[in-house]
């Protein structure tokens, strides 16, 4: 179990180092393509909408051929689209390049965390957070390395094939190690009736889902073009930011997991909201460098925790395979991360990123009051 455990750790550390990558080289594209928030904020729309094309295809090539094999096949596709992104010249050509690249991350995010679904049944431990912080160290790693790679002025097409490398190395190291999933659907029918099997309950932890990966999704590709625009950085890179953000991904889920054993899943939820709610109004109401990274660190606690919780409790149902329940409830999770980008671009357009970045600030609120009076039943 050991090793199986290691080789899905690194899938996660690819899948955040990976995003990373290219969140870090958003300033660029925005630059080389002379394009306006709005512009940006539309064309930043095909990932997401690339994830949620993915989302039920992901669904189905699990349950049909296992996840240790689309695993393989997102990795695949990881190796392939990013050398591309650098040769891209036009918005349109952006916009489909981050469609690929957002269906590439999907297959392997659904994937990966049915393998870890697969390795909870085996192990009987809630063990799922800990996994979503190792895609926090990704996040992190992949931040800080494009940091130092724009910094130190190397070029995109180094940064990319760097990255698409070590792809290569680690799924050639792991893919042998990752789980046979324990039971596959047969039939197509039982396959599409399966994706539609959520309830009320899964509804509600969907929507609050859906309130985080709105505000994860604007943060990772928004925070770094918000700190790029402060008068004074102080010496740090634009990056540090997203980097505070990412580091406090990886602490709130290295502990989510013993925080689940002694805390209800309602009242994590409703804490994740409140400290969603604070650390952006510190980001957003104040102006000295040290006191923002503070607040993105805190908004990144917030978020932590709110995505693996709510995967686990969806792969555990009993009436639909772990891979379609995790399909089902991100279906309505990443319709937030889909409109996170282009709303804050189109509300920067017309009032200003800071203003804009009131959003997650409401919504935060919003995920909080669900989570205390929706779930208070439950």
């Amino acid at each position: 179990m050991l090793q199986a455990r290691l080789a899905i750790s690194v899938l996660f550390l690819l899948c955040g180092l990976n995003f990373a990558s290219w969140a870090t080289r958003i300033p660029y594209f925005k630059e080389s393509l002379s394009l306006s928030d709005a512009e940006l904020g539309s064309i930043l729309m095909g990932l997401p909408i690339g994830s949620m094309v993915s989302l039920p295809l992901a669904g189905w090539l699990i349950a049909r051929y296992n996840s240790k094999v689309i695993c393989l096949l997102a990795v695949v596709l990881y190796i392939v689209i990013l050398p591309a992104l650098t040769f891209i010249s036009s918005s349109l050509f952006l916009f489909l390049g981050l469609f690929s690249f957002g269906m590439a991350g999907d297959i392997l995010n659904i994937s990966m965390n049915t393998q870890v679904v697969t390795l909870e049944k085996l192990t009987n431990k809630k063990i799922m957070s800990s996994f979503h912080a190792i895609f926090s160290i990704g996040l992190m790693l992949g931040s800080l390395m494009g940091g130092y790679l724009v910094k130190e002025e190397f070029t995109l097409e180094y940064h990319f094939y760097l990255v698409a490398l070590c792809n290569v190395a680690c799924i050639v190291g792991v893919y042998k190690y990752l789980l046979a999933d324990s039971k596959n659907l047969d039939s197509n029918s039982e396959v599409v009736q399966a994706k539609f099997k959520i309830n009320n309950y899964l509804l509600i932890l969907s929507f609050i889902a859906f309130c985080g990966m709105l505000c994860e999704g604007a943060m990772a590709d928004w925070i770094s073009l918000y700190f790029k625009q402060l008068p004074d950085l102080q010496g740090f890179s634009f990056t540090i930011g997203f980097s505070s953000f990412a580091f406090s991904m990886v602490i709130g889920r290295f502990l989510g997991d013993w925080v689940a054993k002694h805390i209800s899943i309602r009242n994590i939820l409703m804490f994740n909201g409140i400290l969603i709610a604070a650390g952006m109004s510190i980001t957003v109401f104040f102006t000295q460098v040290h006191v923002l990274i503070l607040g993105c660190f805190i908004t990144g606690l917030g978020i932590s925790t709110i995505v693996p919780m709510i995967y686990s409790q969806a792969g555990n149902t009993r009436d639909t395979s772990p891979a379609m329940a995790i399909a089902a409830v991100s279906t309505i999770a990443y319709i937030g991360f889909m409109l996170g980008p282009v709303v804050i671009g189109f509300l920067s357009e017309y009032f200003g990123l800071q203003q804009a970045l009131i959003l997650l600030i409401i919504l935060g609120a919003l995920a909080s009051g669900i989570s205390k009076f929706a779930l208070d039943k439950e």
